[in-house]
């Protein structure tokens, strides 16, 4: 008897505050495993960019094997239907905002493209260099995995080319002599040149630098390699990978207020 199938859906959030077409962007909101939607460091994710006038979407995921290698390309799959989703469902609002009095159309009745925020959690951040490869779309990374999990047979972590990774299994992430080039300096072999060179240096992938947030605590975390893939690192000391503190419910409490925060400032800068 075979595997079953890896199944995602995605739906628009019943607590999302606005009407459709009068949002200041779309949230993505992505689960770890065992860790959904609704669990905190999501759930106030999500709270407070509604109340900063975003519509938030939730992914839901199931039957995720422990083989990443199987599971990455079938969320990436589904993230490449949202992202055409989101941006048809814009250029509806345009085009209808062209043809009657728009007062109050709202904001992604205008601009080139909708503002687009993907959140993952442990799991999906694995998506990250799909997204920025493919889209250049920020994206907010809460325990990310950039140390592998001993259950993963695919040893599957996010590639950070600053430090020289040569696990280039997943497609969209960097090539191996991009990583040894920026580990070098070495921009004559970049096709791009000096540009290349310093996009690599600064937002290490194409698009936004992401948001990290992460417990010092937890076992996928790796500091170094954070702070080689973005500059907006946060950090919050002896918390676990759902960051929280055991035996200190109002440190956790507190980390939790704190990366609710940090998200609602990540997503003002979009």
């Amino acid at each position: 008897m075979g595997k079953t199938a890896v199944e995602v859906s995605i739906r628009s959030w019943k607590k999302n505050a606005v009407r459709p077409g009068t949002e200041r962007g779309r949230v993505l909101l992505m689960p770890g495993t065992g860790y959904n939607c609704d669990r905190p460091l999501l759930y106030w994710s999500a709270q407070a960019l509604v109340e900063n006038g975003w519509r938030v979407d939730r992914m839901n995921v199931r039957n995720a094997s422990d083989d990443l290698s199987t599971v990455i390309p079938v969320l990436n799959k589904a993230i490449d239907g949202w992202v055409a989703s989101a941006r048809a469902d814009a250029a509806k609002t345009r085009a209808a905002a062209t043809s009657v009095d728009a007062v109050d159309a709202g904001p992604a009745a205008s601009g080139p493209s909708p503002r687009l925020l993907l959140i993952g959690k442990s799991l999906t951040t694995m998506t990250y260099p799909h997204v920025a490869t493919s889209y250049g779309l920020p994206f907010v990374l809460l325990t990310p995995v950039l140390h592998h999990a001993d259950f993963d047979p695919s040893a599957r972590v996010i590639p950070v080319p600053r430090v020289g990774d040569d696990i280039m299994a997943e497609p969209d992430a960097p090539a191996v002599g991009v990583a040894r080039a920026v580990v070098d300096g070495d921009a004559a072999s970049l096709a791009g040149g000096e540009a290349e060179l310093e996009r690599w240096r600064t937002s290490r992938y194409p698009g936004p630098a992401p948001l990290v947030c992460a417990g010092t605590a937890d076992p996928f975390y790796d500091r170094a390699r954070a702070d080689a893939l973005t500059p907006h690192v946060h950090e919050y000391p002896d918390a676990n990978h759902s960051i929280e503190v055991p035996g200190h419910w109002r440190r956790s409490l507190d980390y939790l207020k704190e990366v609710a925060a940090s998200v609602s400032q990540y997503a003002a800068t979009i």
